[in-house]
């Protein structure tokens, strides 16, 4: 009887069950890695950080497609260097003005996304609910990466 409650019990245990995928966060380029947050479900993220020139909130936002990211949008407030103007910049789609917000939808693949950070500019990783200060961490380029983690790791 004991065998048999075991073997059903383990049939209830998938790959998935054992390993899932997380956002990390590592220096770069040196790779140490910083942090590691479990996705779950979750298939999109966003970025947040005030822009240095305007100094006007910004707000990336991505798809994770298996373990690669894509930018779906940037909104932010008002033109200014660094910030998209034309839909000819890559990956556009298709550009919308929305309460009083510049949002430029975009299919952007992004291969290695590296974010340079400033406690000035207030950078946030937005992970459904949660919000993870990338400023805890000195004043540096973050290396942000999605990879399968064991759930013991």
């Amino acid at each position: 009887m004991l065998v048999i409650l075991l073997a059903a019990c383990s049939s209830l245990t998938t790959d998935e069950d054992s390993s899932a995928k997380c956002m990390v966060v590592r220096q770069y380029p040196s790779l140490h890695e910083l942090g590691r947050y479990p996705l779950g479900s979750l298939r999109t993220f966003a970025l947040t950080f005030i822009h240095s020139v305007s100094k006007t909130p910004v707000r990336d936002e991505y798809d994770i497609n298996d373990s690669n990211i894509v930018q779906t949008a940037e909104i932010f407030e008002t033109h200014g260097a660094g910030l998209p103007s034309d839909i000819q910049d890559p990956g556009a789609v298709s550009w919308e003005n929305r309460d009083g917000r510049f949002i430029l939808h975009l299919k952007r693949p992004i291969p290695q996304l590296v974010v340079r950070i400033d406690r000035n500019y207030k950078n946030r990783l937005l992970l459904g609910r949660k919000e993870i200060n990338l400023c805890q961490w000195e004043d540096q380029a973050l290396e942000l990466i999605v990879k399968f983690c064991d759930r013991f790791d």
